[in-house]
């Protein structure tokens, strides 16, 4: 027994000697460590469970100071990296491909030049990216509110505290983000502040889908903002002027979504077969204008000229009067297209860039960027289409000695010979331009 406390006393100051002794500042560390400890929602470090699949299926959240691309990613690629040249319709860089993933390919044409050409998954691109709010799941609410705004515009969103059983916290998705913003975000349970903050959006394109439920949506609606004139020197305004596809489906989910974006006007550009005979977005306020055209490009120009005065001094006028428009036929590419010309081609953007403009349309999906039983691709170059309603207007402009005026005087030329003042053409330049 002697022997035994004899070796535990030679043991126990061992074992003192072998723990490692802490400094000040580590003790400070244990300490703060015991605070978190005790009080998890006061310091939450990181979470060591794995997020349940119904997590991972809500949009990336939003947080304060975040910048985020609120540009479909392909489409954003396919802006930044294809530059056409004016009247030049040799080629065109979409190609359909089989998956929605952006592949680049360079090679040489028949003229010995290097051109780029892009692979593309129509049917996919033209959705604006998803993102979401999220805050502490609480089953004493039903309801939450979500308030964004940024410059002059501002929307208000009741939503269900609760949207998922299986989601482990509440949340609000949200797409239709104007690019180049600085946004402000609250939300709010009740009259007690849950979560506020600042982010900033980037891209070019503001793409827009109007959701109506569970359904696809009106689709291959976009903003004409965010082009920049050829000078570089000025850039078309958000939120003016939308262009997009047919809005019959459209219901009360879709109709707010397009009340919040501030749309007030529509013009309908549809024939006798399928024209409304009233707006489709339905709410209080809308101005609507449907003048019965048959077909687009350069048929609409040369032989429907008193409809176009019609279209464009409607849009004009919605603009003077600070109503967003929203303009459409039935797919939003052929009557819509032509329409988007003379917009864009007044304001002085490249007509490269036009054509840019115009082949987006190729990302909607079957219905929104083709008819049904259509082969082949609506593409620049197929010879009687965009750039025909492009040649058409550039002849307004061309010389004897084979050089053409800039295409906005082009455009200007046509816009005053079937009626529309000079007047209202500066107007409009002066209110769309910044």
């Amino acid at each position: 027994m002697k022997i035994r406390y004899f070796l535990l006393s030679l043991l126990i100051p061992a074992l003192v000697l072998c723990t490692p002794q802490q400094t000040p500042e580590q003790g400070n560390e244990q300490d703060q460590q015991k605070e978190q400890n005790e009080n998890p929602n006061d310091n939450p470090g990181p979470s060591t469970e794995e997020p349940s699949e119904a997590d991972l299926e809500v949009a990336t959240e939003i947080k304060n100071g975040d910048g985020i691309l609120v540009t479909n990613e392909i489409v954003q690629k396919f802006i930044e990296e294809i530059q056409y040249p004016e009247r030049d319709y040799s080629y065109s860089a979409m190609k359909k491909g089989e998956e929605a993933d952006f592949l680049k390919e360079e090679y040489v044409d028949e003229d010995g030049t290097t051109k780029t050409r892009l692979y593309i998954s129509p049917g996919k691109c033209d959705l604006p990216p998803k993102y979401s709010f999220r805050w502490p799941k609480d089953e004493t609410s039903d309801k939450y509110t979500v308030k964004l705004w940024e410059g002059d515009w501002s929307a208000e969103y009741s939503v269900p505290a609760n949207p998922k059983e299986d989601v482990s916290f509440g949340y609000w998705e949200v797409r239709n983000l104007r690019p180049n913003a600085h946004y402000h975000f609250e939300i709010k349970n009740g009259s007690a502040l849950v979560s506020s903050g600042e982010f900033d959006t980037y891209g070019h394109l503001h793409q827009l889908v109007f959701k109506p439920g569970s359904a696809a949506g009106v689709r291959n609606v976009r903003d004409l903002g965010g082009w920049k004139t050829k000078d570089g020197s000025k850039s078309v305004k958000y939120r003016k002027i939308y262009r997009g596809g047919r809005p019959d489906a459209i219901n009360k989910n879709g109709r707010a979504e397009a009340q919040a974006e501030g749309i007030m006007a529509e013009l309908d550009l549809r024939g006798h077969s399928d024209v409304l005979s009233e707006t489709a977005f339905a709410y209080e306020g809308v101005d609507f204008c449907a003048p019965v055209i048959e077909e687009g490009y350069a048929q609409m120009l040369r032989d429907d000229k008193e409809k176009t005065r019609q279209v464009m001094q409607f849009i004009i006028d919605c603009v003077k009067a600070d109503k967003p428009v929203y303009f459409h036929c039935s797919l939003g590419r052929d009557r819509t297209g032509t329409t988007a010309l003379l917009c864009l081609g007044i304001l002085g953007v490249h007509e490269g860039d036009i054509s840019k403009e115009y082949e987006l349309t190729q990302f909607a999906p079957s219905g929104y960027s083709i008819s049904s039983g259509e082969k082949t691709r609506m593409t620049r170059l197929n010879g009687v289409d965009y750039d025909g309603a492009a040649k058409f207007l550039w002849n307004y402009g061309k010389h004897e000695d084979g050089s053409y005026d800039e295409f906005k005087d082009c455009v200007e030329k046509y816009l005053l010979e079937i009626g529309i003042s000079k007047a209202d053409i500066d107007d409009f330049r002066s209110r769309m331009l910044e």
